[in-house]
């Protein structure tokens, strides 16, 4: 009887193999931009042969789309950690996510700022996939605040739509402002402060 598919040696050395191109891609893409790294590079940087790599990502095309995957996942998975029944308790966790991703995947923080600024021109690959998330994520956040609205956790004065926006925006420059100098700019407690005043506690 054989086995499946993940006990097969060979798969899980594809496995990690393709693990291995997101991370260099990641770094690659973040350091050069998407426009300037060539599956040539990043073939190096693994320590493949450009076909090997094109048989794990048959297109750039394609291994951008699984960087950008990646962090989404990456992401997610840390605000599932820190599920919490109220709407304002998952807001008030969010600088803990931001905290942990700075020092855990600090790549994927710079591949994100480095490919949302390149990606403004409608031709570019990962243009739509930006323009789908910023709607997206702020949409995510203005129910949450309208769910903390409703608890009476955010004043009646707020606008949730318009926390939502100013969130998000406060949340990339940030993360803009951390790239150019770590030490002095810390992510977590700008946004933990903000999000208190947004959401005084009772």
């Amino acid at each position: 009887m054989g086995g499946t598919p993940e006990s097969d040696p060979g798969y899980a050395v594809g496995r990690r193999r393709r693990a291995q191109i997101l991370v260099d891609a990641t770094h690659l893409f973040s350091r050069a931009g998407y426009g300037d790294t060539s599956l040539r590079d990043i073939a190096e940087a693994v320590g493949v042969s450009k076909s090997t790599l094109l048989h794990h990502y048959a297109s750039k095309e394609l291994l951008l789309s699984a960087v950008l995957s990646e962090r989404d996942r990456s992401i997610q998975e840390r605000t599932d950690a820190h599920r919490a029944t109220r709407a304002a308790d998952v807001l008030r966790a969010i600088h803990e996510g931001a905290r942990v991703n700075a020092v855990d995947e600090p790549g994927l923080i710079e591949v994100y700022a480095v490919l949302s600024c390149e990606a403004v021109p409608a031709g570019h690959p990962a243009h739509d996939y930006f323009t789908e998330r910023f709607r997206r994520v702020i949409d995510h956040f203005a129910e949450l605040f309208r769910l903390a609205q409703a608890d009476g956790d955010l004043p009646d004065h707020r606008d949730p739509e318009h926390e939502a926006v100013w969130l998000l925006a406060l949340w990339d420059g940030l993360q803009y402002q951390w790239l150019y100098d770590r030490d002095a700019v810390d992510v977590a407690a700008h946004l933990r402060a903000h999000l208190e005043d947004v959401l005084p506690r009772r």
